[in-house]
């Protein structure tokens, strides 16, 4: 019994180094994809499949999580690419989480929505210009493109990018849906294929380019929660709309699920009609918690200052007492407050960096992978700010 216990566990390990796919190079698609057992949401319209492989990647921190799966579909209007759809997702679930990533880490890009976050779970989406005429990414994306070029289709030099990354305490979807900007009304020429057209100068000072990115972002908050529906393996029959069709700041395929599951507690009496109206009320009103980025000064930076506001008047009143001499007391507070400030933020950085990375769901390690392209220069702040 034991040798064929180390026998299915050696065909186990063996299948995670080349993994089986049951879609295969040149597959459409519709709706949703399935992978490694999670439905990844895809915008209306058929894709084709041009790319499927793994990511070279480790982190023992992770644990076992056998490999990064991946997958390239695009879509195209004749012999163009409108969209590429660029998906990573882990073969084997882990037990500790699965951290940051740097793209949901940092207010660097056009626009940057956090749903929450915690040591175990995260859901956020960015925006952000990519690059797509090199061969820069994962051996998947190399693939792909050779797999595009046979086919005789055409990609856009630059793609405006909508990243999602939902995981939880076991898995992780990282979908990454890069759109041509010349798909956006009054995008087109030099701005659809220049980079510097889309530094966060130029598109704040074009209404055409803001509007693309109010588009997307606005599209994005409707379909951000779907990949959370998705890794739970309960999306339905019907797709989500692309960009174009659905850019409306809407949370509604969610609040839809959540009015139907309350009409059937009611209907079934599990419910009162007081509680169903003050829940439907309370559901139409919902929105995406938002949790902008914000630069400046770090918290320990911040504690450190507004406690040091209070405790330099407290040092200064015990000073004077005992002294009662004005520049004396002056003296020895600014002295406490120049010693203990340094032992603050020092204190505060060993427990932040080293104590808390002891217990792994509260560490802030970052977990990236290799991505299609390379992301263009990045603002210093998002051009959308949400309150």
């Amino acid at each position: 019994m034991r040798a064929l216990s180390r026998l299915c566990l050696a065909i186990c390990l063996a299948g995670t180094s080349a993994p089986a796919f049951a879609i295969g190079v040149g597959d459409k698609i519709q709706g949703h994809l399935k992978l490694q057992e999670k439905q990844i949401p895809l915008p209306r319209g058929q894709w084709t499949v041009v790319g499927i492989g793994a990511q070279s990647w480790q982190n023992e921190a992770i644990g076992a999580f056998g490999t990064i799966q991946s997958m390239i579909l695009v879509q195209t209007n004749g012999k163009q690419v409108t969209a590429v759809a660029e998906v990573n997702t882990n073969a084997i679930p882990v037990t500790d989480g699965w951290g940051l990533t740097a793209s949901c880490n940092k207010a660097q890009q056009l626009l940057l929505v956090t749903r929450y976050r915690t040591g175990w779970e995260l859901s956020c989406f960015f925006i952000e210009p990519t690059s797509l005429a090199s061969e820069a990414g994962p051996a998947t994306w190399r693939d792909a493109r050779l797999q595009l070029s046979k086919s005789g289709l055409i990609l856009p030099p630059l793609a405006l990018t909508v990243g999602f990354r939902t995981s939880d305490r076991q898995d992780l979807v990282d979908l990454r849906l890069h759109f041509d900007p010349a798909m956006f009304p009054g995008i087109s020429g030099k701005v659809a294929t220049s980079p510097e057209a889309w530094l966060p100068e130029p598109v704040k000072s074009d209404p055409a380019r803001m509007q693309a990115i109010e588009m997307l972002g606005a599209w994005a908050l409707g379909v951000d929660g779907w990949i959370e529906v998705g890794i739970a393996n309960s999306i339905g029959a019907d797709p989500i709309e692309g960009p174009l069709r659905s850019a409306v700041l809407t949370n509604a395929p969610l609040v839809d699920r959540k009015l139907l599951k309350m009409e059937e507690l009611y209907n079934s009496r599990a419910i009162e009609a007081s509680a169903l109206t003050e829940q439907e009320t309370t559901a139409l009103s919902e929105r995406p918690i938002l949790i902008e980025q914000s630069g400046g000064l770090s918290n320990a930076m911040r504690k450190n200052i507004s406690f040091r506001v209070f405790g330099s008047i407290v040092d200064y009143l015990l000073a004077y007492v005992v002294t009662l001499s004005g520049p004396v007391s002056a003296g020895i507070t600014a002295s406490i407050v120049a010693i203990h400030s340094v032992i603050f933020v020092v204190n505060d950085r060993i427990w932040e960096d080293y104590f808390a990375k002891q217990t792994t769901r509260d560490a802030k390690r970052v977990v990236d992978f290799t991505y299609i392209g390379q992301p263009l220069p990045k603002p210093a702040q998002p051009v959308l700010a949400k309150n």
